[in-house]
C-alpha cells in the first residue's frame, strides 16, 4: 500500500512540475484621449476594455488626456504603453489602420462594420503592425458632419467657395477638400475648433454629432445655422500598443474582443448624440446635390491617391469596394479612380 501511494504521489508531483506556471499579469499604462476627460464616454468604455485585458495578462492603469497631440507625443516617447486616439490621428503612427477614417469613404455604419470586421480578423494581423506599434482595436466614433452659420450655403458645395473652414492642423485630407471647393483653411485643434466656430471666426466646421452638445456648437449655429446631413466620413477610436511590451498574441485577442464587445457601445453613443440634434438644424440634399457632393469627394480622394502621402493605397482600394457594394449606382464605381473600378 505504501509503495502504491508513493508512486501515485510522485506521478502527481511530476505532472504539476511539468505544467507551465500561470503567467503573472504585467502592469501597463493606457493613455486615453477623451475631449471630456475622465468623465467622458470614451474613457468609460476604456475602463471596460481594461477589465477584459486582465484576462489576457495585462493590468492597465488608465490615464486621461484631453489634448490629443499630447497623448500622441507621450506614446511616441514611450511614456504610454498603449494609447486610444482618433483614427485620423493614427495615420501618423500606423498609416494602414489610420486610413480607415478616410474622407467620405464609407456611407453607413454597416459599411464601417464590414471594414472593421475585416481588419479585426486574423488574416489582417500583419497589416495592424508597423515597427514598434500595433493597432489592437477599432470602435465607432460617429459620422462627421459640416456645421455652418448659414444653412443656405450647404445645399451646393460650390457655394462653400471663399468660406473659412476650420481644419485640425495635421488633417491633410480636410485641407485637400477645402482647396478643392475653394474655401479658406483655418488651422485649429481638437480643443479650439468649436470655439472658433462659436465666436464666428470660422464660417464652417466639420465635427461628429457629439460636438453639438459636448462642445456647445449649438451656440454657433444660432437661428440661421444648419448641419449638412451628408456623411463626410466616420470617425473611429483606435487602440495602439507598443508591441514588444505586451504578451504574445495580445493584439489579436484584443481586436477580436473589441469588435465583439465594444462595437455596440460605440455605435449607441454615436447615435444618441445624433438624435439630440434638433430636426430644424439638419439640411437635407436632393438627389442632384448628393451626386455633386459624391463627385466632389471622388475627386478629393483621387487627388490624395495620386499624392500617395496621406492614405494607404491598399486601404483606399478596399474602402472603395465596400462603398460601392452599398452605392453601386455611383459613377465612381465603374471609373478608373482610387486604383481602378470597384467591380
Amino acid at each position: 500500500m505504501f509503495k502504491k501511494i508513493s508512486i501515485t504521489a510522485l506521478l502527481t508531483l511530476s505532472a504539476l512540475i511539468a505544467q507551465p506556471a500561470m503567467a503573472e499579469s504585467v502592469k501597463r499604462s493606457l493613455c486615453v484621449f477623451d475631449v471630456v476627460g475622465r468623465n467622458g464616454d470614451t474613457f468609460q468604455m476604456m475602463r471596460n476594455y481594461a477589465l477584459a485585458a486582465k484576462e489576457w495578462g495585462v493590468d492597465f492603469e488608465l490615464k486621461p488626456y484631453t489634448d490629443e497631440a499630447l497623448v500622441v507625443a507621450d506614446f511616441r516617447a514611450g511614456q504610454c504603453d498603449a494609447v486610444e486616439l482618433f483614427g485620423i490621428k493614427n495615420r501618423d503612427l500606423l498609416r494602414f489602420p489610420g486610413s480607415l477614417d478616410m474622407m467620405a469613404a464609407l456611407p453607413s455604419y454597416d459599411a464601417l462594420y464590414t471594414a472593421v470586421s475585416a481588419l479585426s480578423a486574423k488574416g489582417a494581423a500583419d497589416h495592424m503592425r508597423d515597427g514598434d506599434y500595433e493597432t489592437v482595436g477599432f470602435i465607432p466614433g460617429g459620422m462627421v458632419y459640416l456645421f455652418s452659420h448659414d444653412r443656405d450655403r450647404l445645399a451646393d458645395w460650390e457655394d462653400l467657395a471663399g468660406l473659412r473652414i476650420t481644419v485640425l492642423s495635421d488633417d491633410e485630407q480636410a485641407v485637400e477638400m477645402i482647396r478643392y471647393v475653394g474655401g479658406s483653411v483655418l488651422p485649429a485643434s481638437v480643443s479650439t475648433f468649436a470655439g472658433m466656430f462659436n465666436n464666428k471666426s470660422a464660417d464652417l466646421s466639420y465635427a461628429p454629432a457629439f460636438a453639438y452638445e459636448a462642445l456647445e456648437m449649438y451656440k454657433g449655429l444660432g437661428e440661421e445655422g444648419g448641419i449638412l446631413n451628408y456623411n463626410l466620413g466616420i470617425l473611429t477610436f483606435q487602440i495602439n500598443i507598443q508591441h514588444e511590451r505586451f504578451p504574445e498574441g495580445f493584439g489579436q485577442k484584443s481586436r477580436a474582443w473589441v469588435l465583439e464587445n465594444m462595437w455596440d457601445d460605440g455605435l449607441r453613443i454615436a447615435k444618441q448624440a445624433e438624435s439630440k440634434i434638433p430636426e430644424k438644424y439638419w439640411v437635407e440634399l436632393d438627389k442632384e446635390s448628393q451626386e455633386k457632393y459624391n463627385d466632389m469627394f471622388t475627386g478629393v480622394r483621387q487627388n490624395l491617391y495620386e499624392d500617395n502621402e496621406v492614405y494607404d493605397r491598399e486601404m483606399q482600394k478596399m474602402l472603395k469596394k465596400i462603398r460601392c457594394r452599398e452605392l453601386s449606382g455611383n459613377a465612381e464605381c465603374s471609373d478608373d479612380t482610387e486604383g481602378g473600378p470597384a467591380f
